[in-house]
């Protein structure tokens, strides 16, 4: 079972027992809104790979602003450390359990939402737990109303 905790600004993950942990350190606020945004796209239903493959390249590794553009970036490839890292010591199912809690962590829920996707059981029902925490902070659920007493 993953294992995150937040040491100082940084967020510790631990895909399995006995793997020394991941260390993610924190995007910049707008950096975050801008890969919220992806995934949001991605979630509906907007084919954004590329787009979506860089937001998770800096959820773990980090992101530098384009000056000519102004969008965030994924950091060079020689700086990936912890993409490279994920892709060359852990299988898709393990990676899963730790670029979804970091990108969790890097949106506004924050520790909120690496919480959500591993008390949700990881995986997809996880990131269904997360993603539903955090389309309610950002309100774009309906709350429920009680029904008419009419």
């Amino acid at each position: 079972m993953t294992t995150a905790t937040k040491v100082g600004r940084d967020l510790h993950i631990t895909p399995f027992e006995g793997m020394d942990p991941i260390v993610v350190r924190p995007l910049p606020g707008r950096a975050g809104v801008q890969i919220t945004n992806t995934y949001l796209g991605v979630a509906a239903g907007q084919n954004k790979a590329k787009e979506w493959t860089d937001a998770l390249i800096m959820a773990v590794d980090g992101a530098r602003q384009n000056s000519l553009t102004g969008l965030w970036e994924p950091v060079p490839e020689a700086e990936q450390l912890n993409y490279a890292r994920i892709g060359n010591e852990l299988s898709q199912d393990e990676a899963e359990a730790v670029i979804m809690p970091a990108f969790f962590w890097q949106t506004i829920l924050g520790l909120d939402g690496v919480k959500a996707y591993i008390e949700g059981g990881e995986g997809l029902s996880g990131t269904l737990k997360a993603t539903g925490a955090l389309s309610r902070r950002l309100g774009l659920l309906s709350q429920p109303t009680s029904p008419s007493s009419v």
